[in-house]
């Protein structure tokens, strides 16, 4: 059995740790000292409850709960981040002097955390033998029921998982496999940057519905009264121009976003559009909080600049345009009275700037 570090206290962060701990692993399970209070209520049972897999809950037993990354990380054999994108840094500023040769970091989620811990040991000039890697969503469709009880889902496919370097995927997919055997290999970062669901589906249904979203006091099923065919088309077209980006790059990988939707278990059959997809999937009973700050939400606010900017940004260095894309952007960007273009997750910020498609693709696949 293998000693774990789960770095993350959300429904993603509940869910690994859970499933770790069932699987007969020692976990030790870390928050940043800021967002410490999620897991004070549960620090004396170190015991989460899953439930959804049965008429019962689940009971996983965690070994111990901290704020110190001196505690999680070094005895660790594989460090999980599950953490929104803007906890890839401080996760990896915390996690990087405590790495050492053997272990496996893998960032859970909306992808580019591999290439932030990469520049982050590159920048503090840490040279060590671990395999890094991401996926492009988490394996679940997990929520929070309580502090310390979760919904954990497990989706039946279509979370891809790739190491930085690529070249070394296969090795990384083979210390996971046992827990998540639906996950799959990508075929490196960029990939699992470019298979984002949240940045193909939040945003557009966001902006188009923004003023019920604003205005309504109580709940809307987003995908379902708010993708409406005209919606599922915008939905489509940033997809398409992903899609775009991803055939650019080389990629074998062509799945649209509806079908994705059957992959990851949330629709039955294939449809023949997007529209339809959407609507006889599962999406369609998610329900969404309105009111005045509901386009504060991780939907616009994580989405737009952590991978749209990010997004626009490969798309111009494989030579693809992506004017709807960057359309949300502006847009979102004028909506919230912030600057996603200029704050958002840029190469430049991960030590990849001014690299086009080919020397992208090299560092990315054989490393650096």
């Amino acid at each position: 059995m293998a000693q774990i570090a789960v770095l993350g206290g959300g429904a993603g962060g509940h869910a690994v740790a859970a499933d770790c701990a069932l699987a007969g692993h020692t976990v030790t399970w870390l928050e940043l000292p800021q967002f410490a209070a999620a897991l004070e209520p549960i620090k004396a049972s170190r015991t989460i409850q899953v439930v959804g897999r049965g008429p019962d809950p689940l009971h996983a037993r965690i070994q111990s709960i901290t704020t110190d990354f001196a505690q999680a990380v070094p005895m660790a054999d594989i460090v999980f981040i599950i953490t929104p994108c803007f906890g890839h840094g401080p996760m990896s500023e915390g996690c990087a002097p405590h790495l050492r040769d053997g272990q496996a970091v893998i960032f859970f989620g909306e992808g580019s955390g591999s290439l932030v811990l990469r520049k982050v040991l590159k920048d503090r000039g840490i040279r060590r033998d671990v395999l890094i890697g991401e996926t492009n969503t988490l394996p679940y469709m997990a929520r929070l029921r309580a502090p310390g009880r979760v919904l954990a889902n497990r989706k039946t496919g279509g979370t891809l998982l790739a190491a930085w370097p690529g070249r070394r995927t296969a090795e990384l997919l083979g210390r996971v496999k046992d827990l998540w055997p639906y996950i799959t290999p990508g075929t490196n970062v960029l990939e699992t940057i470019l298979i984002n669901f949240n940045a193909i589906d939040h945003v557009a249904t966001m902006v188009c519905n923004a003023g019920s979203l604003e205005t309504r006091t109580t709940l809307c099923l987003l995908w379902g009264e708010g993708a409406s065919p005209g919606v599922a088309r915008a939905i489509e077209a940033v997809d398409n121009e992903i899609l775009a980006i991803r055939v650019a790059l080389g990629f074998p990988d062509r799945t649209p976003y509806r079908d994705f939707l059957v992959k990851q278990g949330l629709l039955d059959a294939p449809q023949a559009t997007t529209y339809q997809a959407i609507q006889r999937s599962s999406l369609n009973a998610s329900t969404f909080p309105c009111g005045p700050e509901a386009l504060k939400s991780r939907y616009i606010t994580e989405d737009v600049p952590y991978s749209h900017v990010l997004i626009s940004e490969i798309g111009d260095a494989a030579g693809v345009d992506t004017p709807v894309i960057d359309g949300l952007i502006a847009l979102t960007s004028a909506m919230n009275g912030d600057d996603y273009r200029k704050k958002g997750r840029t190469l430049a910020a991960l030590g990849l700037g001014g690299l086009k498609r080919d020397a992208l693709l090299k560092i990315v696949n054989e490393g650096d």
